[in-house]
């Protein structure tokens, strides 16, 4: 598609101003408070706090859920920082930021949610010790919302529990103190679930929106579903803050004016001007001539098959160990043998011209666009991204794994018939494989469940983006090193740390 000079130039400046727009409302949303970053007990920590004074004593922690980082929960906590109560976030071992893995079961009482709940205790007790606060209220989102409830059983301290898409089977009729349930309206499972767990501590025919207790011997109790809403979306939904800052008040039996914000919408609108100025950037590029590759879709699906069925049989029975946490180190095995696998049969060439056909500005343009330009969209509003030391680690033994998959679905980007198809097929059969090796090892292997989602996220974002600037500037080989050094990036920093 070409586009017209008078065209970009009308685009590109639509796009810079919503990018500006964007920045402004962004950087606006913590004026009145300040934000502190520190390590407690080898936990990172984020400390919003008013810059007002308040007389209430009360913090408030916030706990993000499984395979997230305490990023997912900023929309939160800034609301409650701007409403006026100390606010601190946090990531669990293994996730985020944190540079110790966890290990054990998380369905498991006496496996990893031992683990997480006496961390969180140990964050309480250091928060206590300093004696700034004599009354605590906590907030957890999915897999957290069980972890908080434990450990407000187990302190008198709290005077308040918020469970955010709430998995937990913590909850009695007096304990913990003043419990509020929220899911998202999508979540009807979960929706049944906070329902059942109100007609278990007593109460007859349990309604959603109906408080049942009182705040003053703090027997409260309530269900609500958040609008528009489903398992992530409830973080950012404004619906979800205004809730949140009212059962705070009501706990504490303020009258404090709630701010909530709209995080969510000016960084998903941040992110839309950033990948239009991407598209307006890449159209001025000189459309190149590069050597088509082709590959029958006969021979790509027979050599999907076999990868699919070979590759997690001899990786079970031999591997290489690239780390010590066992989730990464078959991922690295299995990208690479099912890759190598399925470009000899392909046989797709890798020689002299298309070694020469890399160009080191291509390669570097695009992983920075990858890495620092949406990757700090993702690290600010989102989820961590940047990797810590911990994450280094695991980053370039990930790139022995990414570099040949990304090679490999790259290279159909320059066949001449069934482009999407062939990629469509590789996609679909690594994904088959990868389901089979968690078949085959759930207990050691299940967080390559959240490998695939991972993979699909990022084929739908960073792939669509890179193929639309291959097909401008050809040099398929700078595109998939890019593709894959921004896939190692994503594995190391968003797959949780994990000792079996």
């Amino acid at each position: 598609m070409i586009i017209s000079y008078p065209k970009r130039s009308i685009l590109s400046l639509f796009f810079l101003l919503l990018l500006l727009l964007s920045l402004l409302n962004l950087s606006k949303l913590d004026q009145e408070i300040s934000i502190k970053k520190q390590t407690i007990n080898d936990t990172p920590v984020t400390i919003f706090e008013p810059k007002k004074d308040k007389i209430d004593n009360i913090l408030v922690f916030v706990a993000h859920g499984f395979a997230g980082s305490s990023s997912f929960m900023k929309s939160i906590a800034i609301s409650l920082a701007n409403t006026g109560y100390k606010t601190i976030t946090y990531d669990f071992l293994g996730h985020g930021r944190h540079s110790k893995p966890y290990s054990g079961s998380i369905t498991n009482e006496n496996g990893a949610t031992q683990l997480f709940v006496e961390q969180t205790s140990d964050l309480i007790d250091y928060f206590l010790n300093k004696k700034e606060q004599d009354e605590l209220i906590i907030i957890g989102h999915s897999m957290a919302s069980d972890i908080i409830f434990r450990v407000a059983n187990t302190n008198d301290k709290f005077i308040g529990s918020i469970g955010v898409s709430n998995y937990t089977n913590q909850i009695k009729k007096n304990e913990p103190n003043n419990v509020l349930i929220i899911n998202g309206v999508w979540e009807k499972h979960l929706r049944n679930k906070a329902l059942n767990i109100l007609e278990s501590i007593g109460i007859t025919n349990p309604q959603e929106n109906i408080l049942y207790g009182s705040f003053s011997d703090g027997s409260a109790r309530k269900v609500l579903s958040i609008k528009n809403a489903d398992h992530v979306g409830i973080l950012y939904s404004e619906n979800s803050q205004l809730s949140i800052n009212d059962w705070v008040n009501k706990i504490m039996g303020n009258q404090y004016n709630i701010k909530t914000n709209h995080l969510g919408i000016w960084a998903a609108l941040l992110f839309i001007s950033v990948v239009g100025l991407f598209f307006l950037i890449v159209s001025f590029f000189k459309k190149q001539y590069f050597n088509k590759i082709e590959v029958s879709v006969f021979r790509c699906i027979l050599g999907n098959i076999f990868a699919a069925v070979i590759t997690p049989a001899l990786v079970y029975f031999f591997s290489i160990n690239f780390t010590e946490y066992p989730a990464h180190s078959y991922l690295i095995n299995h990208l690479f043998l099912y890759a190598i696998l399925v470009i000899i049969i392909n046989k797709i060439p890798l020689n002299l011209s298309s070694i020469s056909d890399f160009k080191l500005q291509d390669f570097t343009f695009l992983f920075c666009f990858f890495a620092f330009i949406i990757g700090s969209i993702l690290d600010n509003y989102v989820s961590t991204f940047y990797l810590t030391h911990s994450r280094i680690e695991l980053f370039f033994p990930l790139i022995i794994g990414c570099i040949p998959i990304c090679f490999l679905i790259d290279s159909y980007y320059t066949n001449k018939r069934f482009i999407l198809l062939k990629s469509l097929i590789t996609k679909s059969f690594l994904i088959i494989s990868l389901s089979f090796a968690i078949y085959f090892k759930f207990d050691e292997l299940f967080l390559l469940g959240y490998a695939i989602i991972l993979l699909i996220a990022f084929w739908v974002v960073y792939g669509f983006l890179s193929h639309y600037l291959m097909k401008r500037i050809g040099s398929f080989l700078s595109i998939s090193f890019a593709n894959g050094f921004t896939l190692a990036w994503t594995l190391a920093i968003a797959l949780p740390m994990y000792i079996a």
